[in-house]
């Protein structure tokens, strides 16, 4: 099974019990990190279940998915050729997109092709470290969606936004809960978030993280600063590093 197969799983996964829950909890996560400001463009990058575009305030909104998966007001892609031109994207969101593609890090540079000057991402994923990743720190085999995508820590995210010219502006770690598809007894573990905050914040099952591509830090492109929505090229990784905090600051 490929990774475009996977990713078409995942977004029939958010569809049903626990993602339902899980898209749920992560769009207001998202909402509450997003800056209040209008964004002439903004994109989802897959997970057509989970609508977090829905609380953005833009011109044109744009919700990308794997090939086969069908909805209204969806773009067909397989994520390794974006239809977006240079400087076109104000507001990108990658709700899990990384740890499903083939080659994230690529993606990752031809998105910041695509961005704006001090352009907005957010990024959401499984990190290994928690009660969800437990199969991937014990090695236990598994296609079972989501636990057959790649799961990164927030470290290497980090790492991957820094060299690309970005700086980290905030986050949160959700899903304390373990990954149940009971509606009540997954309730009854609300506390479990509650405490998790407070007690073992780094332990979540999913970050979610806001950066801002930094203006100083961009590669020359072209020579004109107007947008283009003809051809996307990629994008040459930043040679500075940005030194990242300990943890992330609140918008």
């Amino acid at each position: 099974m490929n990774n475009l197969d996977r990713l078409a799983r995942f977004e029939r996964w958010l569809d049903h019990d626990p993602g339902r829950h899980l898209a749920e909890i992560e769009a207001r996560a998202v909402a509450a990190l997003l800056p209040a400001r209008y964004f002439p463009v903004a994109v989802q990058f897959g997970a057509r279940s989970a609508d977090l575009l829905g609380a953005v305030s833009s011109g044109r909104k744009c919700r990308l998915t794997a090939p086969g998966i069908v909805g209204a007001g969806v773009v067909n892609t397989d994520f390794r050729s974006l239809p977006f031109g240079q400087r076109s994207i104000d507001l990108a969101l990658l709700p899990h997109t990384l740890d499903f593609v083939d080659d994230p890090h690529a993606l990752l540079r031809e998105l910041t092709q695509a961005m704006v000057p001090d352009g907005h991402l957010l990024i959401s994923g499984f990190q290994p470290f928690s009660i969800w990743g437990a199969r991937k720190w014990l090695r236990i085999p598994s296609d079972e969606v989501p636990w057959s995508g790649r799961f990164f820590t927030t470290g290497r995210i980090q790492d991957w936004l820094s060299l690309m010219g970005y700086r980290v502006r905030g986050g949160r770690m959700l899903m304390y809960r373990p990954p149940l598809s009971r509606q009540r007894l997954f309730d009854r573990l609300r506390f479990m978030e509650r405490a998790g905050d407070r007690w073992w914040p780094m332990l979540g099952a999913v970050y979610v993280i806001h950066a801002r591509l930094e203006t100083l830090r961009m590669i020359p492109v072209a020579p004109a600063l107007t947008r283009s929505r003809l051809r996307p090229r990629l994008a040459q990784p930043a040679v500075r590093r940005v030194h990242l905090p300990a943890h992330s600051r609140k918008q």
